[in-house]
């Protein structure tokens, strides 16, 4: 049974960035995204990538089921062509040389291409998709991961995310160990536009791929949070020098569902093959994903008295009130 989708509004996320798509994915034929609860045809062209509402004007039809012809997106009931702008610029079953309706349009929404993502914004972008060298360079050999689909809300991925105690639970033996699941003390630095934290050693019993450490080793970590529903962070091993960078950016479906797509580089190890790299992603969001679901409430509460919070949540504690402080509706309570 087809279920409605409720289209979800949201101050501050109706302006953001949202990845939405592979970009290696979207090749000859158009795709079809949700994001809030807003269906959204994608599509490429000789001039880029664009979107629009995935629904032709004339009797509701999908574009996204439809082709691209000569850079025109053609919906696949009755024909009707749409240019990069949404406007219908053929309507095969009307006589040639009469007029289009102007009516005969489709909403159009703002598209970019960045970091192998294909982003997508509803309304007006509050700014431009921010620049990280680290992802944006192609020596650092960038690696696209996702999409993961989650049966959670965003805020609830992004706030794992946030946390360091369940490192040595949840990825047990492979990002932590519980022998080891004492956190030093730390301090959350707030700027106008993101919060983060630095200087956090985790033991990790499995080092990278790539790495000179046969066994375990202590990375030193830094996270941020820059957006809503996206943050970095960086792995370092003082000892050589070696960094991982990861990007994490979700795609908000509907309020208990979610996209979630990462960004892996590195500045060594070049000649070992991105897959591992990769592979070592899917297995670990994956064991993330399968706690995220089973929290209650399912939507993160903003009330800091909702839920007990220990010292060691500072980070995360952080993070609810920014999210309270910019207004974000969608996926909180």
């Amino acid at each position: 049974m087809k279920m409605a989708l409720e289209r979800l509004h949201d101050p501050v996320l109706e302006n953001d960035w949202h990845a939405v798509y592979l970009a290696s994915e979207l090749k000859d034929q158009p795709a079809g995204v949700i994001i809030l609860g807003e269906r959204v045809a994608i599509y490429r062209s000789s001039k880029g990538v664009h979107a629009m509402q995935d629904l032709c004007v004339h009797r509701g039809a999908m574009l996204s089921r439809g082709w691209v012809k000569n850079d025109i997106l053609v919906c696949p009931y009755h024909g009707w062509q749409y240019d990069s702008s949404g406007q219908c610029v053929c309507i095969p079953a009307q006589p040639q040389g009469e007029r289009i309706p102007p009516r005969a349009k489709a909403m159009t929404y703002a598209c970019e291409e960045k970091y192998g993502f294909i982003w997508v914004c509803l309304g007006e972008p509050s700014g431009p998709i921010p620049h990280f060298e680290e992802f944006a360079n192609p020596e650092y050999h960038p690696i696209p991961c996702g999409p993961y689909k989650v049966q959670a809300a965003g805020t609830r991925v992004i706030e794992n995310f946030t946390d360091f105690a369940h490192l040595m639970f949840v990825h047990q033996d492979l990002l932590g160990h519980p022998d080891y699941a004492e956190l030093p003390d730390y301090e959350v630095i707030k700027e106008a536009d993101r919060i983060y934290i630095e200087n956090i050693p985790i033991f990790q019993p499995v080092a990278h791929s790539g790495s000179d450490k046969k066994e375990g080793t202590t990375y030193v970590y830094r996270k941020e949070i820059y957006r809503p529903l996206s943050g970095r962070l960086t792995k370092a091993d003082p000892s050589n020098g070696q960094a991982l960078w990861i990007m994490l950016t979700v795609l908000p479906v509907a309020a208990e569902e979610c996209v979630v797509f990462m960004l892996v580089s590195r500045n060594y190890a070049y000649d070992v093959d991105d897959a591992n790299f990769k592979h070592f992603q899917d297995i670990v969001f994956d064991q993330d994903a399968k706690v995220i679901e089973t929290q209650k409430p399912e939507l993160l509460p903003l009330d800091l008295q909702v839920e007990l919070n220990h010292r060691v949540d500072r980070f995360s504690i952080a993070y609810r009130r920014y999210l309270r402080e910019l207004g974000v509706v969608v996926g909180t309570i």
